[in-house]
């Protein structure tokens, strides 16, 4: 099968994706195709991104290594779109005469303007998204690291958004960036006890006293 996919939209969706990690299959991206069109999902397992593409394909799902992701970047001019195209259906197979199923990795072919790149999916259990994503958020307030809300905003600019989006908090549940229709970030929140007082040396005069200084 093949599917086109938007630049921006699946460069977008790689800055959510894992970078060496030990769980290999992070460190690629989730395609997930069907009658109502498809998913293209990145995560590391500390914030899990969303895209929507619209169409109409044969059922599949298919993780695309992160060599292959890694050649597509968001680009203001040059190819728009990057179309994928790998066999759709079962990519297992059963021995005959045993039980345990085989994976056999189908090959993917990425072609993006002239440059054309082949590589094998992975295999592995990819985060279930649908149960990741909230349908709604309380506005608890939370506290997100820093790195993962530039990533956001990062995002927001590569999908043409003249601003940040902010996320909407969930206390201690993840919370939810809508940056548009067709695509959304879930953050994991991170406990923190900062201090709730300043330590005392901040107020301490830095100079001596008047009565001090001009006793002599």
């Amino acid at each position: 099968m093949n599917i086109t996919i938007n630049t921006d939209i699946f460069a977008a969706a790689s800055l959510f994706r894992g970078i060496d990690d030990i769980r290999y299959y992070l460190n690629g991206l989730l395609l997930e195709t069907g009658a109502n069109g498809a998913r293209l999902v990145g995560c590391d397992g500390h914030q899990l991104a969303v895209a929507k593409i619209e169409g109409e394909y044969p059922e599949s799902s298919i993780i695309l290594p992160g060599s292959l992701v890694a050649t597509v970047k968001s680009k203001t001019k040059g190819p728009q779109i990057v179309v994928l195209e790998f066999k759709e259906g079962h990519q297992y197979f059963r021995k005959q005469g045993k039980a345990d199923e085989i994976f056999v990795p189908r090959d993917i072919t990425l072609t993006l303007g002239e440059m054309t790149t082949s590589a094998k999916e992975l295999d592995g259990k990819f985060p279930d998204y649908r149960r990741v994503v909230p349908s709604e958020v309380d506005g608890t307030v939370a506290q997100f690291d820093p790195s993962l809300v530039n990533r956001i905003d990062k995002a927001c600019s590569v999908l043409g958004c003249k601003f940040f989006v902010g996320i909407a908090h969930n206390g201690k549940s993840s919370g939810l960036s809508v940056i548009d229709e067709g695509f959304l970030v879930v953050t994991m929140p991170f406990n923190a006890n900062p201090p709730i007082t300043s330590p005392a040396w901040v107020q301490e005069s830095l100079v001596e006293s008047e009565t001090v200084r001009f006793a002599a």
